[in-house]
């Protein structure tokens, strides 16, 4: 693969996965502050869709942003491997930051699914 074209895709990729985790916080923490400090007594269900929506657009956006870099660092030719830059890509482990950052948005979830429901 041409690397300026491999450069590019990174980018975007790496952008794609700041845009995703910047709207999921967002939306995490405004729906945080409404369980806080609102009284949602009657809305219990409209609180909850507004935490699970948020949350599993980021644990599946992830999950896809993180499999992209997955196929680029597989896509890696040799000489690209020998740069710095290379190495460093080389090093981060995708499969395992996919399930943690999953892993983080869906705790985060259940966590405001407890406080709306008094779950446990």
């Amino acid at each position: 693969m041409d690397q300026n074209l491999r450069q590019s895709i990174q980018n975007a990729t790496f952008f794609y996965l700041m845009i995703v985790v910047a709207i999921t916080t967002i939306a995490q923490l405004t729906t945080m502050s409404v369980i806080v400090f609102a009284n949602i007594s009657g809305k219990e269900n409209v609180i909850a869709a507004s935490v699970i929506g948020p949350a599993l657009l980021g644990a599946f956006g992830i999950i896809r942003i993180m499999t992209n870099m997955q196929y680029l660092q597989a896509d890696m030719d040799d000489e690209m491997k020998a740069t710095n830059f290379g190495s460093g890509v080389s090093a981060i482990p995708f499969g395992i930051l996919k399930l943690i950052f999953s892993a983080i948005f869906l705790l985060i979830a259940i966590m405001q699914l407890q406080g709306i429901y008094d779950i446990f």
